[in-house]
């Protein structure tokens, strides 16, 4: 059996091609740390980031269609293993999902018949990858003064899409300084001050960030959640109580803004 055979079996394409893209970003960014020795293990560089993102589907206790959960289990831990890396509780929650799409006959016959197949791959050692995968084409389907909520660590954080960088890339957004428990609403932000990022010198900053790999509307991850689109600008973070930065913005992507929002929102 092999992963592509098996990634195939899920009718889930967009979902496999999402979850292809974010761990493509960390293996490359991974390897290189490894090479330098920045890190002593890959797998435990890439899961974690992976699972900050993923979790809200994994965690999340409504919402989501019926099997989308044991799908996407199923997925990311196949996806872990054709690139080299395995966790002992993703590998047995995605067996345990396989039965669980073959209970509901969720899937295809042949899904049934090669079930077994697909737990062997799973249990199987991977090939630790010893090429870097190739870069992803940078793509965005979020627009210029969308308000979107970003769920993380059990928090909410919101911020405002100011423009969208190059040619539908990447959105370039700033956070509201708010942070919630549940998901808000747009009127809970549109009149919330910027968030600013507080620098060696005391004072705060304006804090802006073109992030890559924000790509799917709405967000296969359940993490990026758009609460308010077309919004005019006058709804933008307010930031006159801010410093100006010397750059425009910062470069960034979904789990380098993980560390950024650590850092923000300390």
């Amino acid at each position: 059996m092999k992963h592509q055979q098996a990634l195939d079996k899920l009718a889930a394409k967009f979902v496999v091609k999402s979850i292809e893209e974010d761990i493509t970003r960390l293996m490359i960014k991974g390897m290189s740390f490894a090479k330098n020795k920045s890190i002593s293990n890959i797998n435990d560089y890439v899961i974690p980031l992976l699972l900050n993102r993923w979790n809200c589907v994994f965690l999340a206790k409504n919402g989501l269609q019926k099997h989308y959960k044991e799908t996407v289990t199923l997925a990311f831990a196949i996806l872990l293993h054709k690139y080299g890396l395995s966790d002992i509780k993703i590998n047995k929650k995605a067996i345990e999902a396989i039965d669980t799409l073959n209970e509901g006959a969720v899937l295809s016959d042949d899904f049934f018949r090669k079930s077994e197949d697909i737990k062997n791959l799973l249990l199987s050692t991977p090939k630790t990858l010893t090429k870097k995968p190739a870069r992803i084409e940078s793509l965005t389907f979020y627009r210029a003064k969308d308000v979107i909520s970003i769920h993380y660590k059990e928090k909410y954080y919101c911020a405002y899409i100011l423009k969208i960088t190059g040619v539908n890339e990447s959105p370039m957004l700033e956070f509201y300084d708010a942070v919630f428990n549940e998901k808000p609403q747009l009127k809970d932000v549109i009149n919330l001050k910027a968030r600013g990022k507080k620098l060696n010198d005391g004072k705060k900053y304006i804090s802006r960030h073109a992030v890559y790999g924000m790509k799917n509307l709405p967000d296969l991850a359940n993490q990026i959640h758009l609460i308010g689109s077309c919004i005019d600008s006058k709804s933008a973070p307010n930031n006159l109580h801010l410093e100006k930065p010397n750059g425009i913005y910062t470069v960034s992507n979904l789990f380098s803004l993980q560390k950024t929002i650590d850092s923000l929102f300390d």
